[in-house]
């Protein structure tokens, strides 16, 4: 609170916004999204609910660029369906933290660090006939990182390469650095239409072997009010699961869902 009073006094903005100086990587999975992705082949569904939100704009103008930081606050959880829209949770990821996102002047040049917590859990939708937990043991799972990433836009496309940085984790086979590469498309379809597509890579280590995450998305964005509106899209994921409680397991899937954008 006193840093907020500072910054009022001092004449620098404080708000909410749904725009950001670094846009999030449209395929990444570990973003702040609003939907659900039901996948094809298997019982199994995603829950995605979460909001990044720029609550600082600390400069703005030709010369300085725009510095901006804000907060994440993120759960992705997987379900599987039982029919009768019974819908028993079986694993949640909670994620936690601050952002800064910097546009260098006059530049296609962008950059975003995001300092952050992400714990995993087993939910009651994993248990058997007897309450038991027979196919995964419930363990400690928790990570402290930070992770940047640099974006350079180009025309209708922005590709972006970084890594994440593990300072603290449980449990202690999870290798601590994890490179990461994309690339996302935004192409204008109608006034409020819009064709959205990307892909997102990642190395993952776990005892020292490291395996590749890739995840692919690509969908159309209905914009019904002001830049907000509904998503509808294909997904696609092979790799080491991104659900914690399996970190150490292989998970490929492809999907069909929908986003509410904000």
């Amino acid at each position: 609170m006193a840093l907020f009073a500072v910054l009022i006094i001092s004449g620098t903005k404080v708000f909410c916004a749904d725009g950001s100086a670094f846009k999030a990587p449209i395929a990444n999975p570990l973003e702040a999204r609003i939907g659900t992705m039901v996948q094809f082949g298997t019982k199994d569904l995603r829950l995605d609910i979460g909001a990044s939100i720029d609550v600082m704009e600390i400069m703005n103008d030709s010369a300085s660029g725009t510095l901006r930081i804000g907060t994440d606050f993120m759960t992705y959880t997987r379900l599987r369906s039982e029919g009768n829209l019974k819908f028993p949770v079986e694993t949640s990821d909670y994620y936690f933290g601050v952002n800064s996102t910097y546009n260098f002047p006059e530049s296609p040049v962008h950059v975003r660090l995001r300092v952050a917590h992400i714990s995993s859990h087993l939910v009651d939708g994993l248990t058997d006939s007897n309450s038991t937990f027979s196919a995964q043991k419930p363990f400690v799972f928790s990570r402290e990182f930070a992770d940047i990433l640099f974006g350079y836009t180009f025309g209708i496309a922005r590709a972006y390469a970084g890594a994440t940085f593990l300072w603290a984790t449980q449990p202690r086979s999870a290798d601590r650095f994890i490179p990461q590469a994309g690339v996302d498309v935004r192409i204008p379809i109608t006034i409020t239409m819009q064709f959205r597509a990307g892909f997102d890579w990642k190395m993952s280590g776990v005892n020292g072997v490291y395996v590749t995450q890739q995840a692919a998305q690509a969908g159309v964005f209905f914009d019904t009010w002001n830049g907000r509106g509904l998503s509808l899209n294909v997904y696609g994921y092979n790799g080491r699961s991104m659900h914690g409680m399996f970190f150490n397991q292989s998970d490929s899937y492809v999907g069909l869902g929908f986003q509410l954008i904000w």
